[in-house]
């Protein structure tokens, strides 16, 4: 979330209180993409328009790609973010 967002990111593990500072651009992003990882642990990701502020590119993947474009436990996914410094969501 730091490295795709610009902003400083930290987590108190007893309080489980996300902390997320930097400019309102990069709290905002921070924040937004926090929102879907949490979504994503529980299911399907839903994309509003409202998510769209000049930094997200929808793809349309068929059912039976889904495993090749993720790979084995979304290692070939991670390892796309980490190539690019994206985020994505599924």
């Amino acid at each position: 979330i730091a490295r795709v967002s610009g902003a400083e990111v930290d987590i108190t593990e007893r309080t489980r209180v996300l902390e997320i500072r930097g400019s309102k651009v990069q709290r905002r992003k921070a924040h937004k993409y926090a929102v879907g990882i949490m979504a994503q642990r529980t299911g399907p990701v839903s994309v509003r328009e409202d998510y769209e502020d000049g930094d997200l590119t929808m793809l349309s993947v068929p059912q039976e790609a889904v495993g090749f474009v993720t790979g084995q436990g979304g290692n070939f996914l991670r390892s796309i973010e980490e190539e690019w410094g994206a985020l994505m969501l599924f």
